[in-house]
């Protein structure tokens, strides 16, 4: 089976790496990002079935 592939977009490195964890102990595929510009080529290039985005990052709003 293939694994769900998920992009998390998050500045907080503590929260990025506790949902990281989380996420990897269910078997899900995990890529981060801690910038929103970062975040979009990510996405664009890994095009994961799920983006965690932090609607409060420090350079825009998600």
């Amino acid at each position: 089976m293939t694994p769900i592939n998920v992009l998390i977009v998050e500045d907080e490195k503590e929260i990025r790496r506790f949902v990281r964890s989380a996420l990897e102990t269910e078997g899900l595929r995990v890529f981060e990002s801690d910038t929103l510009q970062r975040g979009l080529i990510e996405a664009g290039t890994r095009k994961p079935d799920l983006i965690i985005l932090d609607l409060g990052l420090p350079t825009a709003t998600g």
